[in-house]
């Protein structure tokens, strides 16, 4: 498959408000589904920690959001007669409101597995977020009053709505993840349980997570809700350190306000609440999402309980780091599996294109000849992805 060119075809076809959206000449068609959002479990504790000076251009209270709650969700599928018995699940990175990235992806996975790929969007991402957020006209304000900050770093249109929110209440991080990880978990049921259109059930499920959904889902397996990843492989692009080991200062993902509230809040604050008697902290030291949220945090945190689990994931688990990667660097994320002594050379493999490439953009857009070094390159990727799931 030539990335680039595919790249530039699907992104003038591909429609959410279509239901189906069909591929010339390909035996793969885009269908989109509709998912509602159980927001009781998300917000159990919202009226403990709920912000009143949200600025009103990101909306005073995350569940007035009703994006959020009832969105759509693509899944890529090789046109068939009968219901598949094995699926792909693939998440997305940090502050990403479209789809266009991964199209692509989900195309070259579904094609070379033969399975469906859903494309599941991180909850206030995508299309689950107003699309305020990504108007630079909308957002005009926010960046002017957020750059009088002589000290700010990295402020753009593309990270404001994010960096606002999170400097605003760095709660709303781990919030955001909970429903997420909450609403993968009620997709999957509805799989076993037989009611998704495509998939059949009690299909295998597997998981390709790149960035801050490589972060999601290794939460997800090492609690295992319901031993629903039991038998899961999970395939890390461009992910896999712990929250300590990230860098999230990025034109595009955040400005260093924000990643200085996060950091302070999670490796800090967050730590000594849970030192404490609240329904916050009982929440997170009694259940399995919290521990887990808890064991990816910094090298020091639950680090037996981290490393047990991980050493059960062995041939379930395959790692793609890129050598200039700055966000999450690939020394952090080989440090974080160091604990598969036998298997950690095996598992994570580092990779170095011959283009200027970054972790947000691994795979740019660009004209002939330098798209063919980019199409070998993404080849070289999902090639080696599709491969661990077969």
């Amino acid at each position: 498959m030539e990335f680039t060119n595919k790249f530039n075809e699907l992104k003038s076809l591909f429609n959410l408000n279509r239901e189906i959206n069909s591929i010339e000449n390909s035996n793969i068609e885009i269908r989109n589904q509709y998912f509602t959002s159980n927001t009781s479990l998300a917000f159990p504790f919202e009226d403990e920690y709920d912000s009143y000076n949200s600025k009103q251009a990101i909306v005073l209270s995350d569940k007035g959001i009703k994006e959020n709650e009832s969105f759509s969700y693509p899944v890529f599928i090789p046109k068939s007669n009968s219901k598949s018995d094995k699926a792909i699940i693939l998440l997305h990175g940090l502050n990403e409101k479209s789809w266009h990235k991964y199209l692509p992806w989900a195309y070259y996975l579904a094609e070379k597995t033969n399975r469906p790929v859903i494309l599941f969007p991180i909850s206030f991402h995508m299309n689950r977020c107003p699309e305020s957020w990504g108007n630079p006209r909308a957002m005009m304000t926010l960046l002017n009053q957020r750059q009088n900050d002589s000290k700010l770093k990295l402020s753009t249109f593309a990270n404001v709505a994010l960096s606002e929110r999170l400097s605003e209440e760095p709660l709303r991080f781990f919030r955001s993840g909970r429903q997420s990880a909450e609403d993968i978990v009620d997709l999957l049921q509805k799989i076993k349980q037989g009611n998704h259109p495509f998939i059949a059930p009690d299909a295998h499920v597997d998981f390709f997570a790149y960035s801050i959904g490589a972060f999601l889902s290794q939460i997800l397996f090492i609690a295992n809700p319901k031993n629903l990843f039991a038998d899961s492989k999970l395939f890390l692009f461009c992910g896999g350190a712990l929250f300590s080991q990230m860098q999230g200062t990025s034109k595009l993902i955040m400005d260093s306000n924000a990643f200085i509230s996060l950091r302070k809040y999670y490796l800090g604050d967050f730590v000594n609440e849970l030192k404490t008697s609240t329904p916050f902290s009982t929440y997170i030291k009694n259940s399995q999402l919290g521990n887990a949220f808890r064991a990816m945090l910094a090298p020091e945190s639950l680090r037996t309980f981290r490393n047990n689990v991980f050493q059960g994931f062995n041939e379930r688990i395959k790692i793609i780091a890129l050598k200039k990667d700055q966000v999450i660097p690939a020394k952090y994320i080989q440090s974080t599996f160091a604990c598969i002594k036998h298997s950690v050379k095996n598992m994570v493999e580092v990779f170095d294109f011959p283009y200027d490439y970054s972790h947000e953009i691994p795979f740019p857009i660009l004209n002939s000849p330098g798209c063919l070094q980019v199409d070998k390159s993404f080849e070289k990727v999902f090639m080696s992805a599709s491969e661990f799931f077969l």
